[in-house]
């Protein structure tokens, strides 16, 4: 719920709410669709008027986007060499970090004493899930190095009904022994949200409201335990189909001890991110949630792994970062649909708040600061973290259409680019010029840009380049200004920007991105659940996890390739139509008229009705300790 400041407070613009009944919040709601809408207008006039308007931006859209197709997947091939490096390291524990007490100790008892303080509170929102995908995530999680400290929470939906707290219950009875606390929360439904201009509204059913809710119940606890120091809490959220690497926790705490062992609170000012794959039963899925794991894959892997180069990541679906920076921000609303986005980026602002009130603080002279210095930063865990697509069990149409459902869901997200929007207008409203500088502008442009580029982007390029191969086909397969054919875009003008602006005309550089979100995905895959189920086979859960694949002329690795080279050169492009294109339209529209409320329906994430250890080896039946 919205705080409402002081009087003698600085407005607290990080709180500001697309709901809220003021003029600029109902501007920023309509921003995306005003863009999408103002593009096709220039592309009509374009078709209609002036062939050169056209051209000019396909060629702009075209290039935005094979620069960062390009180089998110240019990141993702070279990360997976990082993955290698870190699985290898794990694995031999020689190698392994000095992580444990004992070994911190040798350097600095102080740090051995914070390191055995440390708390993990790992938080899993559901509603409806399958109790035995529950079963399998907290096996996995039992498994991780120190799980035996780790605080657990169940987050249900009280809407679910009796039989979310029987099921709770059972999983309890079966896990309690394996973490130092396993209790459920169960959220209950019609809980309201305040906005700053004193409306409210109903919460929208979804992962953050439950988030919003299971969060506060597990910061309770933790303040209640006597062994519990807050300030020393990691929390994790995920799904309930994520399984973590078992040294995921491990690599946490010690970055997190090297952070506050440093000058400064970087510790608390930090979210860990590790690269998620959603392949736990990628042979099962249908063609649209693989095409869709290919692309969702080339964001997130590539950009956890620009990180250490100096990129910018938005956090996604499992992270970690200080339960007390979770508290203090309020990272989760109840009415926002995309909550991971929405958590990093209202967090990011809440550190602009804190930076600003620090340098506005009474006594101190107006100016007399460097100005704003957000403290919030993604750290990357390069240890995948695994998950499942959308694949029904009642056949191969419920898939497509549950599909569709998780697509309009996402497409939700571009509410956070209205939110983006409306903060950064009440935070010029509230901040002096002062505070201004070079490197919060640069950070602020890119915490900006992101979701621009999600969303809208890639519908207003869609929309150029469909108008221009239309033009083409219908003036006989010319255009004004361009030769009949160009098989690679030469260097004067005309053509360049003729080449540039049409994939007909420009072969080669369009098959790049093509090829190479291929190729990306197959060394994801081969890196993340191939190779570990090979060379650690019965280690854990994680490693046994290979995706299901079964093998074609006795390997596995053809039959990666040969499913990924047919998903992406020939499925890709008509599947995001419907799936990209109508869905990122629907979800603007929707966030135009309506916000964030929406219907939300959880998708389907069939494991094929296996057994416990879906997507594990197959044909091989799991220990008895895996086992129901």
């Amino acid at each position: 719920m919205a705080e409402k400041p002081k009087d003698d407070a600085m407005y607290r613009f990080y709180q500001a709410n697309i709901h809220e009944r003021r003029f600029a919040a109902r501007v920023a709601r309509g921003v995306p669709m005003g863009t999408i809408m103002l593009t096709t207008v220039l592309v009509l006039f374009g078709v209609f008027y002036s062939v050169a308007l056209l051209l000019w931006l396909c060629a702009v859209l075209n290039v935005c986007m094979w620069l960062w197709i390009v180089s998110a997947a240019m990141f993702g091939i070279l990360g997976v060499d990082k993955v290698y490096k870190e699985l290898e390291r794990e694995a031999d524990t020689s190698k392994a970090p000095a992580t444990d007490s004992t070994a911190l100790g040798q350097a600095n008892p102080q740090a051995a004493d914070d390191m055995r303080q440390v708390t993990h509170t790992i938080v899993f929102p559901n509603y409806k899930e399958d109790e035995a995908m529950l079963a399998d995530t907290l096996q996995s999680l039992a498994e991780a190095l120190g799980s035996e400290g780790f605080v657990v929470v169940l987050a249900m939906e009280e809407r679910e009904g009796p039989e979310a707290r029987a099921k709770a219950e059972r999983l309890e009875g079966r896990f309690a022994s394996s973490f130092a606390a396993l209790f459920a929360s169960y959220h209950p439904a019609g809980e309201l949200e305040a906005h700053l201009d004193g409306s409210s509204d109903e919460e929208v059913p979804g992962k953050a409201s439950n988030l919003k809710w299971a969060v506060q119940k597990a910061y309770e606890h933790c303040e209640q335990e006597p062994a519990i120091d807050v300030e020393q809490v990691v929390l994790t959220v995920a799904d309930a189909d994520v399984f973590f690497h078992p040294s995921y926790f491990r690599r946490i705490e010690h970055e997190y001890m090297l952070m506050k062992e440093s000058p400064g609170e970087q510790h608390k000012w930090t979210m860990w991110q590790a690269p998620q794959l959603p392949y736990r039963n990628y042979f099962i899925s249908p063609a649209p949630s693989r095409v869709w794991g290919y692309i969702s894959s080339i964001y997130e892997f590539g950009g956890v792994a620009s990180l250490s180069s100096g990129g910018h990541h938005m956090v996604f679906s499992a992270y970690s970062t200080s339960m007390q920076l979770a508290h203090d921000a309020g990272m989760w609303d109840g009415d926002v649909i995309a909550e991971d986005h929405h958590a990093y980026i209202k967090t990011f602002f809440y550190s602009v708040y804190r930076s600003a009130e620090a340098q506005l603080m009474p006594g101190k002279a107006e100016g007399s600061g460097v100005g704003c210095r957000p403290a919030l930063r993604v750290r990357p865990i390069m240890l995948p973290v695994k998950s499942t697509s959308v694949a029904s069990a009642e056949g191969l149409w419920a898939s497509y259409v549950e599909r569709w459902h998780q697509a309009t869901r996402h497409c939700q997200g571009v509410a956070e680019l209205s939110y983006s929007l409306l903060v950064c207008w009440d935070m010029i409203c509230t901040l002096p010029l002062s505070m201004y500088n070079v490197h919060f502008v640069m950070q602020l442009i890119k915490v900006m840009v992101r979701p621009f580029f999600m969303h809208v982007v890639p519908i207003c390029q869609a929309i150029a380049l469909g108008a221009l191969t239309v033009y083409w086909v219908w003036h006989q397969r010319s255009v004004p200004m361009c030769p009949d054919r160009i098989w690679m875009a030469s260097s004067d003008g005309e053509t360049l920007l003729c080449g540039l602006a049409g994939a007909w005309a420009l072969t080669w550089p369009v098959m790049i991105p093509f090829t190479m979100v291929a190729f990306a995905n197959y060394r994801f895959i081969r890196s993340s659940f191939l190779e570990p189920s090979w060379a650690h086979p019965g280690a854990s859960l994680w490693h046994m996890c290979d995706g299901g694949i079964p093998a074609t002329w006795g390997s596995q690795v053809f039959t990666v390739v040969y499913t990924i080279l047919f998903d992406a050169l020939v499925l890709m492009a008509p599947l995001m139509v419907p799936y990209g294109l109508l869905a990122e339209v629907c979800g603007c529209w929707n966030v135009w008229w309506k916000g964030n409320h929406f219907d939300y329906v959880t998708a389907a994430k069939s494991i094929g009705g296996a057994a416990p250890g879906h997507g594990t080896k197959r044909g091989k039946p799991l220990p008895a300790a895996h086992a129901p």
